[in-house]
């Protein structure tokens, strides 16, 4: 697996993580939140779901086993991906892979914090890309 696909892969589980944890979260807030009395003279319907709630709670439970998988799937992407990275003998190489595609930080940011010129950070981005 090369580093763009590692990342890419990583970001979309990320973001499948996210998402989940969200609606697992507006799930819990819309069943814990007081609905309001409707006040109505018309009959009520003969289908009233009387599990309601407790079918909305284990979708939030389900949503979130369905993140912690993602989250173990990316645990081991991400240590898959340190090993190789202990395979870099450069120290400036592992740090710059580290900075971008273990924390996710753009390329600016790596830059900046290390201390390289765009070009420069390349190179070394470029370097370490072989190595692996």
């Amino acid at each position: 697996m090369t580093a763009k696909e590692y990342m890419k892969e990583a970001k979309i589980l990320l973001r499948r993580i996210e998402r989940k944890r969200r609606e697992a979260e507006s799930i819990r807030i819309c069943e814990s939140s007081p609905s309001s009395p409707a006040f109505s003279d018309m009959p009520k319907t003969a289908t009233h779901n009387p599990h309601r709630m407790s079918d909305s709670i284990n979708r939030a439970i389900d949503l979130d086993r369905e993140a912690d998988a993602a989250f173990d799937e990316l645990s081991a992407l991400k240590s898959a991906f340190l090993e190789a990275l202990q395979k870099l003998d450069n120290p400036d190489e592992r740090d710059l892979m580290y900075k971008r595609y273990i924390e996710f930080k753009s390329w600016n940011e790596v830059f900046h914090e290390m201390g390289y010129s765009k070009s420069a950070g390349y190179r070394v981005h470029s370097n370490a890309l072989s190595k692996l």
